[in-house]
């Protein structure tokens, strides 16, 4: 859908596009409109293209696409819809290609899941990373892990607004290879000709580490990535850990600045305190590296509600700030900014990302004249940083707390507005699920029947001709590996027990933790991406599938670790898990008191595990992740009831006595 965008785009705007060329289009489009397939035009109007010097996008399709088929075209169904639907005003490019060029994206990301830990950034957040930097026409932009494109799309429509994007240099690295044309394309949607995207993988950047010439580095890398051969490297503020890159990603992005250049990037929470990184914190300062970091809101990105950091930094900080205002850094809270949509996802409007950037701005022009602000920024001097145990760059520990607000009374039409806002959209939810449940029954028909495997045959490989490669069944380390003493009560890695295995995921309001040194000599315990975490004790069939915001959790004492095989989807694998058919089995072998039930290891291996096709996998998994969102949006809408009732009765209105 991009690439044909993308030629619709091109046609329209081309000065002379050529005849053949329009021919083409023009016979694909009629076909279309009379129910004809498309394709074998489309197909050859795309190597006419591809040959104009005008044409963005050397290859703009993937190798395995049909329009790349050297042979017959087979059509694509949706290819004649699609088409038709551009001839209808507004067209694609009025309407703005670069918000369909985000949805498409987005729906592709959640459609594909993510590799290599890279996330789809959303827009908004790709908008304040650029206005943030504000590069300018005739800059180098780099994103040395940039998915889709997002956050160099973000920067062209930046530099669009100042002036012409032409004669900017744009260059990306994609870590997922599958991105790399949807990166082509997405860059040329927005503008830019024959965009430098190349494939590559963080060993192969951390070995290169550039010429140091980009004016401007925005970029999302992957969260707590383990990479391996770093000993050997020249790294300018100290060695980072093996077993997390984070901060080899900072540095990474800071050699590749020229001496005037700055940079945006997104990190977890814990690179601002994680003990493994306070030499590396010391060390940016000593370099005058740092020029800010903002606090950003939960939920910003889909599939995830871990909150992140923006680290803003400078190559050679004097050439950014005035003489003698240098020995400070920026911190921002904007924690409590964001507008939620009815679907979940938080988003940083306009207003959220001009204060933001404005306060940014404002600081670069004169720390000494720019007032901190009571629950949202303020400058703190090297020193004050210094002397806090390990340099932490946390934005709450340094923020004063705003000023407490009396209460205010009951605002009964606020509350019921929220409330239909809910209804709105739990309604929404609603009629998903119900197209969800409908796919599930049209996959589940074309199942004849559905294989009940033992779990251990399935994850050790055994279940012959199922899965490719096999899985893991691993119980938790035994209580003499994690003893009382070894918990910590500040920062550390945390362990997963069972009371931590809340509905269909994590909850870390009881976790403890472990020291980072202790976790190393736990490493087979650790949680991947994809795993299953299973109570082996209490309620069972608690489970829970790993997301990126667990990578490198402990596996506790009272749970399993389960790795699927490929070709089991690991949503589908923990909904099963959690079913009546897997409990009632689980409960019916268990040993232990009634208040204390117990499953070992062995018995967990004869658990039969009903395996169906991986279509219908996906879409019971699917239908599970609606009805899990399903029960928050009524948790939610009875919680604001019962607050409105309380609220009434005590004197809201209901008259008090």
């Amino acid at each position: 859908m991009l690439a044909i965008l993308l030629l619709a785009k091109f046609i329209e705007s081309a000065d002379d596009p050529g005849d053949e060329l329009v021919k083409r289009w023009s016979r694909a489009v009629a076909e279309a409109g009379t129910g004809h397939p498309p394709l074998r035009d489309l197909k050859d109007a795309f190597l006419l293209a591809s040959q104009h010097d005008q044409f963005p996008v050397l290859t703009p399709w993937e190798p395995e696409s049909p329009f790349a088929d050297k042979g017959e075209a087979n059509d694509l169904p949706w290819t004649a819809a699609f088409l038709m639907a551009l001839q209808q005003p507004p067209t694609a490019v009025e309407a703005g290609l670069e918000e369909v060029t985000g949805l498409l994206l987005e729906r592709s990301f959640a459609e594909s899941g993510a590799q290599m830990g890279e996330h789809n950034t959303p827009h908004t957040l790709t908008r304040l990373l650029a206005e943030s930097l504000s590069p300018q026409p005739g800059d180098r932009v780099l994103d040395p892990a940039c998915g889709t494109g997002g956050l160099l799309a973000a920067a062209a429509q930046h530099i669009a607004q100042q002036g012409h994007v032409g004669g900017v240099s744009f260059e990306g690295y994609a870590m997922d290879h599958r991105n790399l044309h949807l990166a082509k394309l997405n860059l040329a949607l927005h503008g830019i000709d024959r965009p430098l995207v190349r494939a590559s993988d963080p060993g192969s950047l951390f070995r290169s580490p550039g010429d140091g010439k980009a004016e401007f580095v925005l970029c999302n890398p992957p969260f707590n990535q383990r990479v391996q051969g770093l000993e050997h490297l020249a790294w300018p503020f100290g060695l980072p850990p093996e077993a997390n890159a984070n901060f080899a990603w900072i540095q990474l992005v800071w050699t590749r600045l020229s001496e005037k250049g700055k940079a945006a990037l997104i990190m977890p929470t814990g690179a601002a305190y994680a003990r493994h990184g306070a030499e590396t914190r010391k060390a940016m300062l000593a370099k005058g590296a740092l020029l800010a970091v903002v606090a950003l809101p939960a939920d910003l990105f889909p599939g995830t509600s871990v909150p992140v950091h923006v680290w803003l930094l400078a190559r050679d900080k004097t050439r950014h700030l005035p003489a003698g205002e240098t020995r400070s850094v920026l911190f921002v809270d904007a924690s409590r900014l964001g507008t939620r949509t009815p679907r979940r996802a938080l988003v940083l409007g306009p207003a959220d990302r001009d204060r933001i950037n404005g306060r940014f701005h404002d600081w670069l022009r004169s720390p000494r004249a720019t007032p901190d602000e009571s629950g949202f920024s303020c400058s703190v001097s090297y020193d004050e940083i210094l002397e806090n145990d390990g340099c932490p760059l946390a934005p709450q520990m340094y923020v004063a707390p705003a000023q407490e607000q009396p209460t205010a009374a009951l605002d009964t039409r606020h509350l019921l507005a929220e409330l239909a806002e809910r209804a709105g959209a739990t309604a929404s939810a609603t009629s998903l699920l119900s197209k969800s449940f409908e796919r599930s029954e049209r996959v589940a028909r074309g199942e004849t029947s559905i294989p009940r495997v033992p779990l251990r045959h399935m994850l050790k490989g055994t279940a012959e001709g199922l899965f490719e490669t096999p899985g893991l069944l691993l119980a938790g380390p035994s209580g003499s590996l994690i003893r009382a003493d070894h918990y910590v009560d500040d920062g550390g890695v945390p362990v997963v027990m069972p009371k931590d295995l809340s509905g269909s995921g994590f909850s870390t309001a009881s976790i403890r933790r472990i020291s980072e040194r202790q976790a190393r000599g736990l490493e087979r315990f650790h949680l991947h991406p994809g795993d299953v975490v299973l109570a082996r004790r209490g309620e069972l069939g608690r489970a829970a599938v790993v997301r990126e915001e667990q990578s490198g959790w402990v596996c506790g004492t009272g749970c399993f670790l389960l790795r699927p095989p490929t070709g089991l989807d690991a949503d589908y694998f923990a909904a099963y898990l959690r079913g009546p058919e897997a409990r009632a089995w689980l409960e019916a072998h268990s040993t232990g008191s009634m208040k204390m039930k117990t499953i070992s290891l062995d018995v967990l291996g004869d658990l039969p595990v009903a395996l169906p096709g991986l279509a219908t996998q996906l879409t019971v998994a699917e239908t599970m992740k609606q009805l899990d969102e399903h029960e928050r949006l009524l948790r939610e809408q009875l919680a604001l009831t019962q607050r409105i009732r309380h609220d009434a009765l005590a004197g809201g209105i209901v008259p008090a006595r």
